[in-house]
Formats: C-alpha cells, sequence, structure tokens
C-alpha cells in the first residue's frame, strides 16, 4: 500500500494518490482500488480578498501544470478546507465540467461559497460537518469496491476538525484514512459481508460501492487491509483539537502511526486585529508529530509568493529549513521513545514534485 504526493503548485495544492498494495509501482491509470484526493486546486490567476487594496496574492513559482483538465483522470474527491481563495479558488475550480464526475467535499463556508457560483451540480458538493467522536455520522465515508464478490471491501474517511473560536477560520485539521480493498482475490474461509454479490458502482465514482456506511462482519482470518492515515492542516492547529480524532477513530482504525502530515514549516504572524497567527509553522508541526509519531512531515503553504494589501502590511515570518526542523525533531525526542530526527521524513515539494510514502 502507498500514497503519492505530488505538488500541483509548490504551496497547498496536492494530488494525493493511495494505492492497494497488489498496485505495480508504474502503470498506466489509476489500479483498480486506488483513489485520488485533490487537495485545495489554485493553479491559475491571483488569490484576492475584498480588493487588491486589502489583499492580493501571487504566486512566484508557476504551477506544474495550468488547468485541472491536464489531470490524467478526474479526481474522486475535491477537498477544500477553506473557503479564502488561496484555497477555494474559483477561477481554477470552475475550469472543471458542471457535471464533472468529481465529489466536492467542502468545509461550510466553502461549500455556501462553491455553490453560490451555480457552477457544479449541487448535488457533488457536501458539506463537512465537525468531527464528533460520539456521533459516527461527523465522519464522511466512502466504500471502496471490492476485488471480489467475496472479499471484503476498502474505505476511505474524511474528518473535519476545526479550531475553537478561530474567528479568521484559517485554522483547522481534515483527516483522512484509506483501507484499500483486500488484496486476496479469492475468497477466504468464513469471511463474509452485507453487501450484495455484486455490489453496483456508486454514480460518483466507478471505483467505490457507496457514501452510507457498511457493516463488516469480522472475518476469523483477519480478511482487511492496514490503513494508513493523513493529516491535513496547513495553517496549523492546536493538537489538542486533533487528540479526540486520534484518541478514537485513528485508534479504532489501527491507523496510527500517522502516515503523513501535510502542515507548514514557516510561522507568521499578524496583529491580533488583523487576525493574530496566520500559519502555526514548524512548532505547531512538531506537536503533532511528536504525539502521532509521523512518519513523513510535508511543507504546505510555504512558496514564495507576493503578498500585497492593507491586511498584510504588518505581517511578520519565521522561516524554517528542513535541516532546522530535523534538529528540532532530533532535539524534542524522549529519551525512552523513538527518535524522531530519525522516524520522520520531513520533505518540501517544488511544483511537480512527487514523493511516495509506504510501499507499493
Amino acid at each position: 500500500m502507498s500514497l503519492t504526493v505530488k505538488a500541483l503548485n509548490g504551496d497547498t495544492s496536492f494530488l494525493l494518490t493511495f494505492s492497494p498494495p497488489v498496485a505495480p509501482i508504474s502503470s498506466p491509470g489509476l489500479f483498480p482500488g486506488s483513489f485520488t484526493v485533490l487537495v485545495d486546486p489554485w493553479l491559475s490567476g491571483s488569490a484576492q480578498i475584498l480588493s487588491p487594496k486589502f489583499s492580493i496574492t501571487e504566486r512566484k513559482a508557476p504551477p506544474c501544470i495550468s488547468s485541472l483538465k491536464e489531470l490524467d483522470e478526474e479526481p474522486d474527491i475535491i477537498l477544500i478546507s477553506q473557503d479564502k481563495p488561496d484555497h477555494c479558488h474559483q477561477e481554477t475550480l470552475c475550469q472543471l465540467p458542471p457535471d464533472s464526475l468529481s465529489t466536492i467535499l467542502a468545509t461550510p463556508a466553502a461549500a455556501k461559497k462553491i455553490r453560490g457560483w451555480k457552477h457544479f451540480d449541487p448535488s457533488c458538493i457536501h458539506t463537512l460537518t465537525k468531527y464528533n467522536e460520539e456521533n459516527p455520522n461527523s465522519i464522511y465515508r466512502l466504500v471502496l469496491r471490492p476485488f471480489s464478490p467475496r472479499a471484503s471491501p476498502g474505505e476511505v474517511t474524511i474528518a473535519l476538525m476545526p479550531a475553537k473560536r478561530d474567528i479568521s477560520g484559517l485554522h483547522n485539521a481534515i483527516g483522512i484514512t484509506y483501507r484499500p480493498p483486500c488484496s486476496v482475490l479469492s475468497a477466504l474461509p468464513g469471511s463474509y459481508l452485507d453487501l450484495p454479490p455484486t455490489p453496483p458502482a456508486s454514480p460518483g465514482s466507478p471505483r467505490t460501492i457507496s457514501s452510507t456506511p457498511r457493516t463488516i462482519v469480522p472475518s476469523p482470518y483477519h480478511d482487511r487491509e492496514k490503513t494508513l492515515s493523513v493529516i491535513y492542516s496547513p495553517h496549523g492547529v492546536s493538537y489538542d483539537i486533533i487528540r479526540p480524532y486520534a484518541s478514537s477513530h485513528l485508534v479504532s482504525e489501527a491507523a496510527l502511526p500517522l502516515g503523513l502530515l501535510i502542515h507548514s514549516f514557516d510561522r507568521v504572524e499578524n496583529p491580533w486585529y488583523l487576525g493574530g497567527n496566520i500559519a502555526a509553522g514548524s512548532p505547531g508541526g512538531l506537536e503533532i508529530v511528536r504525539n502521532l509519531l509521523a512518519k513523513a512531515w510535508i511543507s504546505a503553504h510555504d512558496a514564495d509568493k507576493v503578498n500585497k494589501g492593507l491586511s498584510v502590511m504588518q505581517m511578520r515570518m519565521r522561516k524554517f529549513g528542513v535541516k532546522e526542523i530535523k534538529k528540532m525533531l532530533g532535539e524534542s525526542s524522549q529519551t525512552s521513545g523513538p527518535r524522531l530526527s530519525d522516524h520522520t521524513e520531513i520533505i518540501s515539494l517544488s511544483p511537480g514534485e512527487e514523493h511516495r510514502i509506504g510501499k507499493s
């Protein structure tokens, strides 16, 4: 099982491709049981808030593609983490056709904004709700088609963890888990599901069964693959916000240690009356890595940009490089636990670069 992360604009736009263990390292198209998530695409134009006088941002480096039409396939899910234009970019998203087969998952403010464009079929836009460990329906689930009628299906889950009292709406974490369909193609004795013999594909994706949770009866032969977990939090959020999700959902899914953290390296601050902390940077990322023993940490929201306007005139930034973060990880390691500087990969991707996590 593997996850390939491709940076599209060197900032916060990523294409995540999850692949099952039986998938070859390189093959044309997506292998059955694979799943793709496009995160916060911003490929063209500038990102403007209110007016250019207040805030306008332009990237210095061009993205690796200029349009979503250049993707090999439409992604299964387009994930929008907030309503700000460098994450929820109308010009980029509307490059997709109105009848796109992709499912758009967005935070409440972003979903409302996208519906207001009246470009997409409303049925393909879904609003993420705040994660609640006591409410299973607060997790968005997609069941992945099994390889054979009697094998176990896989599952993708997505959960939103917003910061408390975040007036700016910048700070949240989104958890993603991927469990591929069982790679045992022949039926195992004693393994059975509450699925029909030939489960139909859902309208949203040919690789899924439905977005409704199904009860899987455990097999004595443990007919189930391992689960890979991702936390996406480009602006950062306190680990206290993630803790309930980690201690309940990730534990129940056996999805720890965390496979990947996507989080800013650089810390960005504004005066309190202009939003205060903009990006938690490495100090916040280190807290998450320490608690979840993340195997990899990829930089987000750290690309060189041209920021103009009243909202950024007093902005202050503290940049952190890969070597400095590795040193901080080494210093923060517990003497009785794993040495984080050896355990966690620290990666910064330029537009078009990819990084593979796990074994294919």
